[in-house]
């Protein structure tokens, strides 16, 4: 993942001062030192705006999803943090928000049929799946 590739959270969005981004841009203009005690100061002002804004908003900033109970499950979790991860994470992501999903349906249903397993599957998987299908049943039939 490259520094381009970074995305913004919303943690970052509310701590945000064009200030300390404009002193951010300003660094690569610098010696090391200055750029080494400039750094400090920027993530020191930045860890002081964190604070003020959970001082400022006692029950945090994200009280809203913990209020909403459509986005509190930890599908919706990985959802919101699969942007941030690089394409190996995103995989697992991937991967373990299938499990749940098929863990949710084995709770609501008792009997989950394989045809139901693999259309949780990616294209990727169910062509795997599928080549290993036939591979037993050549075996089964010699």
């Amino acid at each position: 993942m490259t520094e381009k590739d970074l995305k913004l959270t919303d943690l970052d969005y509310a701590i945000a001062d064009h200030h300390l981004q404009m002193l951010k841009a300003a660094l690569p203009y610098m010696t090391i030192t200055e750029q080494r005690s400039l750094s400090l100061f920027i993530k020191w002002r930045e860890l002081v705006r964190t604070m003020s804004f959970f001082s400022q908003n006692e029950d945090g900033m994200m009280s809203i999803c913990s209020l909403d109970t459509e986005h509190t499950s930890a599908t919706d979790m990985l959802h919101a943090i699969k942007p941030y991860a690089n394409t190996k994470e995103q995989d697992l992501i991937d991967f373990l928000t299938k499990m749940i999903q098929i863990n949710r349906k084995k709770e609501s249903r008792k009997n989950l049929s394989i045809d139901q397993i693999i259309s949780m599957l990616s294209p990727e998987q169910q062509s795997r799946f599928e080549t290993l299908q036939m591979v037993m049943q050549a075996i089964n039939q010699s």
